[in-house]
């Protein structure tokens, strides 16, 4: 029964988020399928918890201050 019910299952496709606070540093993370409404969210590549409380290395800002509505 598990086997039909993962099969009609969506594979969500997460995308990878830092929260900047305004002197660019990153304070959080979040995975979800859109960018957050709320707070200055760049895309990145991945979680890397070495970038806390620091500046986000150029190459891993994806998206940054582009916004899909």
């Amino acid at each position: 029964m598990r086997l039909c019910i993962s099969l009609f299952k969506r594979a969500i496709k997460y995308r990878h988020f830092a929260l900047l606070d305004l002197q660019g540093r990153c304070i959080a993370f979040m995975s979800c399928e859109e960018i957050p409404s709320r707070g200055e969210w760049v895309e990145v590549e991945a979680v890397n918890l070495a970038w806390l409380n620091q500046t986000l290395p150029g190459p891993e800002r994806r998206a940054a201050n582009s916004r899909t509505v």
